[in-house]
């Protein structure tokens, strides 16, 4: 399956290589996958942020669930990414499924 279409329900401002968004994948046979991508700079913000104000250990870790990891994001990276996800079916494993055709 290769149908698929990318979604951003909190919006999309681009490009950023400091940010981090919410991206919902819907395939083309109903089932809808949610996914939040992280720049890598954007993990250093966090971190260095949560250093200061204690979280996460003071800024010795970032997790998320559902994170994927790009260089910068914009409409092109999160859209090839997907394609990624849903070619090889990793979609399955990494996305936190949100809507099933069942």
């Amino acid at each position: 399956m290769t149908g698929f279409s990318v979604h951003f329900p909190t919006g999309l401002t681009e490009p950023t290589k400091d940010d981090n968004v919410d991206v919902r994948i819907e395939l083309a046979d109903g089932r809808a996958y949610s996914l939040t991508f992280f720049t890598v700079t954007n993990l250093e913000t966090l971190m260095a942020r949560w250093g200061r104000t204690g979280e996460c250990a003071s800024g010795l870790y970032v997790w998320a669930t559902n994170m994927i990891v790009v260089q910068e994001i914009t409409l092109a990276v999160t859209r090839r990414v997907a394609q990624d996800l849903v070619e090889t079916g990793d979609i399955e494993k990494i996305g936190w499924l949100i809507h099933s055709s069942d």
